[in-house]
């Protein structure tokens, strides 16, 4: 059990190698059933925790390059390609969506760690858990669609045809 509790671990780590603990070697089917779906979201948070990683070591660094700009844009001057608010602007963008890629796939790891908690924690009969939780991965690995999210902001909840 020490191995188990590591500081270094992410939240799905932990709540994974607990559910393999627990449940990973259970004679039952429905403890292997819950172990089954921890591990499926397990797969979601890691890979989304990696994208969030990788998005915030490009914003950190072009946000350090917004922080230099100005000794930047001296050597670039001094080389003749120029001071421009052009370049500067298109950095300043480039950070600003770094930062909100990373953003948006941190969300997406807790909401996937939060999903893993609801499955080992939750004292709800284990087909509505999965129920629930089976819901929310379809959304999930649907990701956005645009047709839908105008259907909805319009009132209506019928599919747009195709």
């Amino acid at each position: 059990m020490p191995a188990l509790f590591n500081a270094n671990k992410t939240s799905a780590q932990l709540l994974a190698d607990f559910a393999a603990d627990a449940w990973g070697k259970s004679p039952s089917e429905p403890l292997k059933l819950r172990y089954l779906m921890v591990f499926d979201l397990f797969i979601k948070a890691r890979s989304y925790a990696l994208l969030n990683k990788f998005f915030f070591g490009l914003a950190l660094l072009a946000g350090s390059a917004l922080l230099v700009w100005p000794v930047i844009a001296f050597k670039l001057d001094s080389i003749g390609v120029g001071y421009s608010a052009m370049v500067q602007t298109s950095v300043t963008g480039l950070a600003a969506l770094l930062f909100a890629l990373y953003s948006h796939y941190k969300k997406r790891q807790t909401y996937a760690e939060n999903l893993m908690r609801h499955v080992i924690f939750s004292n709800e009969a284990l087909e509505l858990v999965f129920e629930k939780v089976q819901k929310e991965m379809e959304r999930m690995d649907q990701g956005f669609v645009f047709s839908e999210t105008l259907a909805k902001k319009n009132g209506s909840d019928a599919k747009p045809a195709d």
